[in-house]
This record gives structure tokens, C-alpha cells and sequence, in this order.
């Protein structure tokens, strides 16, 4: 028994540090990327993107249908399970091509903006793209093997980046980030493809698929309702307001959304796969998910503590002040995103355990509350209306963690113990951050001397009272 702990606490060690290396390098490319894009494009063009990119986001989840998740938590599988999800996931992604060429017009025609028609027709061919590397993705997350993620997803990345530029300086305008986004998937076809060995066979199983669709249909409709609520902003701002505000919205929550967002999916994505291993050992279970509590909420309540004071320095010297109006966008997010990881956390447990009834049932009274919530709002103004993404996140997590109660008993008492020091802390910091960020010096010395003494007073704090969080992030760097 000690063995196999052994092996899979190295396993989600080296997943943990796998996963997030790619992500902060890819991350911090695509947001270099994107500062350029911003000094050379405008906002309306930033806007377009994000609300196209809505469609392609809901398609995908179609063609994956819940398989991929069905896939890593089945304990056995075997080629006929594969290649019956492949030959699936490619005759959807066609279909879902088709319905959006033909539809594309009526979008155009809706939202009032004609370059939409052709904009939304060439970039969702990334459907396609994606449906030929879905299995590939499930069987390295299954087999917790990230460091292939890692090559596969920033080769994609430098590249892509480096198309999207190049087309920027040659006056291809909205175009570049449409030619850059298309760059990224067929490269991370071709490593897919190259590097995991997997190939379809000609083999295909309904038997398969039906069984498969039994748990995966509940993670569809848990996702398809999970994306539309985090897409919901694009969709509504895109409508009722104007693009250059949905572009405003979408660099405002550019930077905490990459740090923070970007930092629990990498934790998510090492948890489920880990959680389903030992679904079956509950005290073991249990132990995992509040250490990871812990150690989530102590990062990301230090890099919310820092970005939310000093987010008018950051947007005015990487973006430039024609950008100031996105900053009340990005201290909103900062706020929202400190229940994301959470909601992550509480999802994958469902998920782990094999419950998909439950996690639907969570996520369908959650996400329709929130919807209802923000658009109510969006007849107040934008700001309100994102204002109440806070509210709609803090009951997902209350409503998520609910039923984790009543399966692996984390009340809430445990919750509250395992993220209170770190939130006392971050407040501690931001207050500190917030009187240095009122001082009449230049952005860059606020940001310099925020950034370094708040972060001396997060980490000096918890050294010297000990934090179990820090002590556990010593262990993760030396192993």
C-alpha cells in the first residue's frame, strides 16, 4: 500500500509540476503576444474574437461530449472504447461545422456586425481540429503522462504566436488573432499525433458508446452549462453593448484569469485523474482534497492580494491608458476568480467518484441561478452585471460543496478552517499593496515596490506562523 502511495503522490508531484510549468510558459508567451496585439489592434477587434470564440467553446464541448472524462474515470478500456470515441467525436465535429457555415450569416445579422459571417466560418474550423486530437488528450491525462502536454501545447503556443504577430505588423488586423488561433490547433494536432502513438483502428461499438455516454452525457450537460455561464458576458456585453466594451471586458480579465484560472484547471487537471485512482478509499479521499484546499487557496488569495491593488499600474504600463477603462473589469475578476478554483476543486471530487448525477444536478441548479442572476443585472450596466459574476460564483461553491458533504463529509466548518489563514493573510497584504499603489510615483515603482513588499509580508507572515500551505509547496519544489 505504502508503494502505491508513493508512486501516486510522485505521479501527481511531477503532473503538478508538469501541468503548471506549461501552463505559466504558454501563458506567459500568449500574454506577451497578446500585450503586442493590444498596442496594435483595437478593441473592437479583441471583441469580435471573444464573442466568436463563444460558439467554438460550446461546439467543442459537443464534440467531446463527455467522453474524454469517460474515458479517464472508466478503470478499464481497450481499443474498441477508443476508436469508437474517435469516429464519434469527428462525425460531430462535422455536423457542428456545417450548422455553424450555414448559421453564420444569421449571427452576423443579430449582432450587426457583417465581418462576423466570414470571421466565425474560418476560425471554426478549429472543431474540426480539435475533434482529430480528443482521445490523444484523454489517454496522456489518463495516463498522467503532462510532460508530453507540456512540448505539445508551447511548441503550439511560440508559434502561433509567432504567425499572429507577423500577420499584426502586416496590417492583417482582427485576421492575425484568426490565423494565430489556427496555427495553435493544427500544431497541436500534428504533436498529438506524433508523440502519443495512439492510432483509431476501424473498429466501432454503439454497445461502447451508449455506455460511455451514461456517465458522459451528465459531464456534457454539467460542461455545456458550465461554458455557457462563463461565456455568458461575451454573448450579452457583444448584444446589448458594443464591441469595443466586450473588448475592454476581455483584456480586463485577461490577467487574472491566466494566473488564477489557468493555475486551478492545471490543479484539476492533475486532481481527477489522481482522485479517480483511490475513489474507493475515502479517508484517503478525503485527505487529499483538504491539503489541496489549503495549498489552492494559498496561492491564489496572494496573487489576487497583489494584481487587485495595482491593476490600474498594470493595465496602463502592458496595455497603455487607452486600455484604463478595462481596469474596473480586471478588479471585478479578481475578485471572482478567488471562488474558481474551488468550484474546480468540488466539480472534480463529482466527478472522481463517479456521480455524474449528482455533479449535473450541482452544476444545472448553480448555473442557472447565476445566469439569471447576471442577466437581471445587465439591465443596470456592464459593470453591475459582472459585478454579480462574484455572487454567482460564491454560490457555486456553496451549492458544489454541499454535496460533498453528504459523499466524503467536507463541511463546511472544514472548508472554512482550510482556507480562513490564507484569507486573513491575503487581506493583511492587499491593505498593505492598496496604501503603496495610492503613493504619487511612477506605475512601474508601484508596481515594483507593491508587487515585492506585499509579497515579502504574504510569505514572511506565513513563515513565521508556520503555514501547513507552505510547507507543502517546499515539498512539491524539492520533489
Amino acid at each position: 500500500m505504502n508503494h502505491k502511495n508513493n508512486t501516486l503522490k510522485s505521479k501527481v508531484v511531477a503532473g503538478l509540476f508538469w501541468q503548471y510549468f506549461q501552463k505559466i510558459s504558454s501563458h506567459t508567451v500568449s500574454f506577451i503576444v497578446s500585450i503586442i496585439l493590444a498596442r496594435l489592434l483595437l478593441p473592437s477587434d479583441f471583441g469580435l474574437i471573444a464573442l466568436i470564440s463563444v460558439f467554438i467553446v460550446i461546439s467543442n464541448v459537443f464534440i467531446d461530449s463527455g467522453f474524454g472524462n469517460a474515458l479517464i474515470q472508466k478503470k478499464d478500456i481497450d481499443e474498441i472504447d477508443t476508436s469508437s470515441v474517435f469516429i464519434t467525436n469527428l462525425s460531430i465535429s462535422i455536423i457542428l461545422y456545417l450548422v455553424i457555415f450555414v448559421c453564420s450569416p444569421w449571427v452576423a445579422e443579430f449582432y450587426q456586425q457583417d465581418l462576423l459571417c466570414p470571421l466565425l466560418r474560418v476560425l471554426s474550423l478549429q472543431i474540426i481540429l480539435m475533434s482529430l486530437c480528443c482521445v490523444q488528450n484523454a489517454m496522456l491525462i489518463r495516463n498522467m503522462k503532462f510532460k508530453i502536454n507540456f512540448y505539445v501545447n508551447l511548441s503550439a503556443v511560440v508559434l502561433s504566436s509567432f504567425v499572429g504577430i507577423t500577420c499584426a505588423y502586416n496590417g492583417q488586423g482582427v485576421w492575425s488573432i484568426v490565423y494565430s488561433q489556427l496555427t495553435m490547433q493544427t500544431v497541436n494536432l500534428i504533436g498529438y499525433w506524433i508523440l502519443v502513438g495512439w492510432r483509431p483502428k476501424c473498429v466501432y461499438s454503439f454497445t461502447r458508446i451508449k455506455s460511455l455516454f451514461g456517465y458522459g452525457s451528465r459531464i456534457l450537460g454539467g460542461s455545456l452549462l458550465n461554458v455557457v455561464y462563463n461565456n455568458l458576458y461575451n454573448l450579452i456585453i457583444g448584444k446589448r453593448y458594443s464591441s469595443a466594451e466586450l473588448g475592454f471586458y476581455n483584456r480586463g480579465q485577461l490577467i487574472p484569469t491566466i494566473i488564477v484560472d489557468n493555475a486551478a484547471n492545471t490543479i484539476n487537471s492533475v486532481m481527477f485523474p489522481a482522485l479517480a485512482k483511490i475513489q474507493d478509499d475515502l479517508p484517503r479521499f478525503l485527505s487529499v482534497v483538504r491539503r489541496m484546499v489549503s495549498m489552492v487557496a494559498f496561492i491564489v488569495f496572494w496573487v489576487v492580494a497583489i494584481l487587485f491593488p495595482l491593476s490600474n499600474s498594470i493595465v496602463e504600463v502592458l496595455l497603455t491608458s487607452k486600455w484604463l477603462p478595462a481596469v474596473p473589469f480586471m478588479q471585478i475578476v479578481c475578485v471572482t476568480v478567488c471562488f474558481t478554483p474551488f468550484v474546480l476543486i468540488n466539480s472534480a471530487i463529482l466527478t472522481a467518484l463517479g456521480d455524474s448525477k449528482k455533479y449535473l444536478r450541482a452544476a444545472i441548479i448553480s448555473k442557472i441561478l447565476a445566469i439569471i442572476l447576471i442577466c437581471a443585472a445587465s439591465f443596470v450596466n456592464v459593470y453591475f452585471m459582472v459585478s454579480m459574476g462574484c455572487v454567482a460564483a460564491a454560490l457555486n461553491v456553496f451549492i458544489m460543496g454541499w454535496w460533498n458533504n453528504s459523499m466524503i463529509k467536507y463541511t463546511w466548518s472544514d472548508f472554512i478552517k482550510d482556507i480562513s489563514p490564507s484569507f486573513i493573510l491575503a487581506t493583511i497584504t492587499l491593505l498593505i499593496v492598496l496604501l503603496i499603489a495610492q503613493l504619487h510615483l511612477s506605475n512601474l515603482l508601484i508596481l515594483s515596490l507593491g508587487g515585492a513588499i506585499g509579497s515579502t509580508v504574504y510569505f514572511g507572515l506565513a513563515y513565521i506562523f508556520r503555514f501547513k500551505s507552505l510547507q507543502m509547496l517546499k515539498e512539491i519544489r524539492k520533489k
